[in-house]
């Protein structure tokens, strides 16, 4: 089913993974992906959440990297999407990857945290309860229909620690403050995403659309690292394979500003997802060594394809 793609895809991914694990990567594609929940500490516990769906009928199993995630088993989301538990607010439909990038960020209570690409709000709000409604987090979006989701997920779920800017994140000024920790999910081709049971999903990829977004990233890239304190942390996401909006803006950072980076390297032995080693060099270019500590993640049943770094500056 893979050659229903696009075929320029298709041969950029051969190049990019491992030949163990292509098969696996291409039928991945056409996987129907698990219903995964957060619950929403900041109105009940996580045993709540568990009585509510023991009380369903729901069967569940937990995650043991993060102990407010949940993946639920034989039930189709149709069939809860109106329950109390989401109506309320009391828990929320979040994936996998998207929980993992709010882990490796480690915000602590009473810190200043920016998400300078926020809605629809699913991290946002997953920081607001590792935060305890704690600290502050400002939280920027460009687009104004997905900035006013963001308000309304917060306030479904009891987010009171925001600041909410309607602003391009690479244009985002802050003379007051710098901040502790940077969140970049950026935008992308979203590659990672990509479903054959969803043709909406590649309808518009291209490798035009790969530079377009290269060319915003690289500017968020260098409005946060403005942004950040000494000795502040930068966590930057996608959920594409492009090594042009990955490891390339990455690379392009280190030798862009002059600041001391170093990328740390994620410990991939305390998540359970399928990873593979980030891209050393690219259509004729070498990367800097430092890009090695990067973490792709490939997609699966139970995860979309991603990539995460983590930038200490």
């Amino acid at each position: 089913m893979s050659n229903t793609l696009p075929p320029i895809f298709i041969e950029r991914l051969r190049k990019l993974i491992p030949n163990q694990d292509l098969g696996s990567c291409l039928d991945s594609f056409s996987l129907e992906k698990v219903i995964s929940i957060r619950a929403n500490t900041l109105k009940n516990s996580f045993d709540e959440v568990c009585s509510c769906l023991d009380e369903r009928g729901i069967k569940y199993s937990s995650v043991k990297w993060f102990k407010d995630a949940l993946i639920l088993h034989d039930v189709k989301w149709e069939q809860i999407r109106e329950s109390s538990l989401f109506s309320e607010g009391l828990a929320y439909r979040q994936s996998i990857s998207s929980m993992l990038v709010p882990v490796i960020l480690s915000p602590e209570p009473d810190e200043d945290i920016l998400d300078l690409c926020a809605a629809p709000g699913s991290k946002t709000t997953q920081i607001a309860a590792m935060m305890k409604n704690k600290g502050c987090i400002t939280a920027v979006d460009i687009v104004k229909g997905r900035y006013y989701k963001l308000r309304s997920v917060a306030q479904l779920l009891g987010a009171e620690n925001i600041e909410f800017k309607l602003i391009d994140g690479r244009r985002l000024r802050s003379p007051d403050k710098l901040f502790d920790r940077v969140l970049i999910d950026a935008p992308c081709s979203s590659e990672g995403r990509f479903s054959l049971l969803d043709k909406k999903s590649y309808a518009y990829w291209s490798p035009r659309k790969i530079k377009e977004m290269c060319k915003k990233q690289r500017g968020l890239l260098l409005n946060a690292a403005r942004l950040l304190k000494n000795d502040g942390l930068l966590v930057y996401s996608t959920c594409t394979f492009a090594p042009e909006e990955n490891e390339a803006v990455v690379d392009w950072l280190i030798k862009k500003i002059d600041r001391n980076i170093t990328v740390e390297k994620i410990d991939v032995t305390k998540f359970d997802l399928p990873t593979y080693t980030a891209v050393t060099e690219w259509e004729g270019k070498v990367f800097d060594e430092k890009v090695n500590n990067c973490l792709r993640v490939l997609p699966s049943r139970s995860s979309d394809g991603f990539f995460i770094t983590k930038i200490r500056f």
